[in-house]
């Protein structure tokens, strides 16, 4: 019983820090202009503070295996959770993907904003007019990164890779450039509060999350892979088998490039 008091009490200390962090993003968001015209390379570093910040107040732990060139580029990642977001965010310059239907959320559409998301229409049948979308972006210098499998997991292993959207690498010339995630517990074993899967609810799965007082976060950055001479297809069925083979080594608890890579 007084285990759970505690940790119900430093969940509620971390709300209430969370609380203060969203208010100082809309503040910087508006310091930099990113509320107003987001996009813009020199609010690079401002969004990244903001989400290494955000980490912080969650208690996540975040350790990156591996560097990434600065050149734009096609980013894919496995996907476990809404925390993959800002993992990802406070470490790398990428912009990421949301249904447009977030851009109608009450707080989290003027973050998301901020945060340079690109706010995609997606619908049946629309992966060309997604693609296009996405080439877009890329032509201008963002690098963009996708969720391959549409959906997320319990991160013990890889979904059906939807290839559609490696399209847009392939129109544009751009290379692709895949992580992998893993996140684990005290044990090193993986995290069962970390995904964020089925019928969780945002407000219910952040409760748990504050509750926590270790999630780990491995990020894998593995080799850029470049789309001459190849399809989407090609690419997605390349680019799963790297992903999937790293993710085994990340539970194995191997974390030497040379051997991951």
């Amino acid at each position: 019983m007084l285990l759970n008091a505690q940790k119900n009490m430093m969940s509620w200390l971390r709300l209430a820090r969370l609380g203060v962090h969203v208010g100082e993003g809309f503040a910087l968001g508006v310091a930099s202009g990113a509320l107003f015209f987001p996009h813009q390379p020199y609010q690079q570093p401002v969004i990244k503070f903001w989400q290494k910040r955000f980490c912080r107040v969650l208690g996540l732990k975040v350790i990156v295996h591996g560097t990434a060139e600065k050149r734009p580029a096609l980013w894919v990642s496995n996907h476990i959770s809404w925390l993959d977001i800002p993992v990802i965010g406070a470490h790398f310059p990428v912009h990421f993907l949301s249904k447009s239907e977030v851009a109608s959320w009450p707080v989290v559409r003027h973050l998301a904003k901020a945060a340079g998301t690109l706010y995609i229409k997606r619908g049946s049948g629309d992966a060309q007019s997604v693609s296009s979308q996405m080439a877009q972006h890329l032509q201008a210098g963002r690098s963009v990164l996708f969720f391959p499998e549409g959906t997320t997991t319990n991160g013990q292993s890889l979904k059906r890779f939807y290839h559609q959207l490696f399209h847009a690498a392939c129109i544009t010339g751009t290379d692709i450039q895949p992580v992998v995630l893993c996140y684990t517990d005290q044990q090193g074993n993986l995290h069962q509060i970390a995904p964020f899967i089925d019928d969780d609810e945002l407000g219910e799965h952040l409760f748990k999350v504050l509750k926590e007082k270790h999630i780990q976060v491995e990020v894998l950055v593995l080799p850029r892979v470049s789309v001459h001479g190849k399809n989407q297809r090609m690419l997605s069925a390349e680019i799963k088998t790297m992903m999937h083979d790293a993710l085994l080594n990340l539970h194995r608890g191997c974390v030497d490039l040379k051997t991951l890579i």
